[in-house]
């Protein structure tokens, strides 16, 4: 039987730490690589902790393309949403729907194109402790400030 001395007890405590660094490296190379992935895509903004209407299926990740913002005759700001995202290679590509927001009222109308989805309450949200309300300040209203 061998006995091992204090060289090689050394030796192999460098190299199991060295395993364990190597295992930590990896673990936020990697973490910060996959939510890196979801900070948006080809100009399309995530909204945060956004509300669906899809109420049965776990929620995903909901985007609105500030390339589509434009004010309608009746004064609410017009965009396209990508909701229930569930990898970010589909931003853009499913969900989609047209939306409206009412900057005076900090009221987000969903599906503007279905029914009468200003009297529906299924469809609106009044965002005014939305997390998601600093995005539609700064990218619908252009003004950043939700007191205003």
């Amino acid at each position: 039987m061998h006995i091992p001395d204090d060289s090689a007890r050394k030796r192999a405590g460098r190299i199991r730490d060295r395993v364990w660094l190597l295992a930590i490296l990896i673990v936020v190379v990697f973490s910060n690589r996959s939510e890196a992935q979801w900070a948006g895509k080809d100009g399309w903004v995530e909204e945060p902790a956004a509300k669906s209407l899809n109420v049965e299926g776990k929620p995903g990740h909901a985007y609105l393309d500030p390339a589509s913002v434009r004010r309608g005759d009746d004064g609410l700001i017009y965009f396209n949403e990508s909701s229930d995202v569930s990898r970010p290679e589909d931003i853009g590509k499913v969900g989609l729907m047209k939306d409206a927001y009412d900057c005076a009222k900090n009221v987000k109308y969903m599906c503007v194109d279905a029914g009468d989805w200003r009297n529906d309450p299924k469809s609106t949200i009044k965002a005014a402790n939305d997390p998601a309300l600093s995005v539609y300040r700064k990218f619908l209203c252009g003004d950043g400030d939700p007191a205003k």
